[in-house]
């Protein structure tokens, strides 16, 4: 059954209504930070499907800090084109982070790195006519001090794949095979500048995955650019426009379906 795209958008409202209660809930926490941010691209490549996808993209994000760590988690909600059957598409990210420095009381901190982490994540997805990826990511986050960045962190983890795959008008089947664990290595950053009176930030991640039973190794680089729109309104740190270019080599695990992808961007931040 094809998602229409007043469902899409109605689940999308909903979204931004329930982050209200999220920065609500985050208020005893020692830090937060939320936003929705809206992106758009016309270069998305879906496996079994030789046309390139334009897709609408929006998604909740998420982090706070407590006493003895950190969390973070997004939620995307995805609208395709005619190019893949006006697919709808739900995906979202859950991770947690507990500080050993701030659990133990021990200076962990040394050189360059800043803190250790215990880490734990979690992957979701559902589409009507695609991938479902299900991902359990348990592991540890180096936290590093380099000089002009707010953070800059690489999380070493375990990627223990459960997810499913659908052709369109096909069937659900398991495209790895069996013993789908490998690893994932995730350097993830945010560096601040200006250039004259504008202010700017280059953020993003890299996730390298590994190769597990009939499944590629993937590369998904997902770096932005970020112009801060409201420092010339006096809101600054709340609205921002950008592009955001992804990069996915061997997507889902499947040799040679390979994305290059720029997109627009959008987020306000409260």
């Amino acid at each position: 059954m094809k998602t229409k795209l007043s469902t899409f958008w109605a689940a999308a409202l909903v979204l931004a209504a329930t982050s209200s209660l999220t920065a609500h809930e985050a208020q005893g926490a020692e830090w937060s930070d939320t936003e929705v941010n809206y992106q758009y691209g016309t270069r998305f490549e879906e496996p079994f499907n030789p046309d390139h996808v334009t897709k609408n993209i929006v998604t909740l994000q998420h982090a706070s800090g407590y006493k003895w760590g950190r969390n973070f988690f997004f939620v995307d909600f995805l609208k395709s084109d005619s190019a893949d059957d006006n697919a709808g598409e739900v995906y979202g990210e859950w991770y947690t982070n507990l500080s050993l420095s701030k659990v133990t009381g021990a200076k962990l901190s040394f050189g360059i790195i800043k803190d250790v982490n215990l880490t734990a994540g979690f992957n979701y997805g559902a589409k009507n006519t695609g991938a479902n990826p299900r991902v359990f990511l348990p592991g540890i986050t180096i936290d590093l001090n380099v000089p002009g960045f707010t953070f800059f962190n690489v999380d070493v983890l375990a990627y223990i794949d459960r997810g499913k795959f659908k052709p369109n008008s096909g069937t659900t089947f398991d495209n790895c095979g069996e013993n789908k664990t490998s690893y994932q290595i995730n350097p993830h950053w945010q560096l601040p500048f200006r250039l004259g009176p504008t202010k700017w930030s280059f953020e993003g991640h890299v996730d390298f995955i590994g190769e597990r039973a009939d499944c590629e190794n993937e590369i998904l680089a997902q770096p932005q650019l970020r112009l801060d729109v409201g420092n010339f309104f006096g809101k600054a740190d709340t609205v921002y426009v950008g592009i955001e270019y992804q990069y996915w080599r061997n997507k889902f695990g499947f040799k040679d379906v390979d994305e290059h992808n720029p997109q627009f961007f959008a987020a306000w931040k409260f």
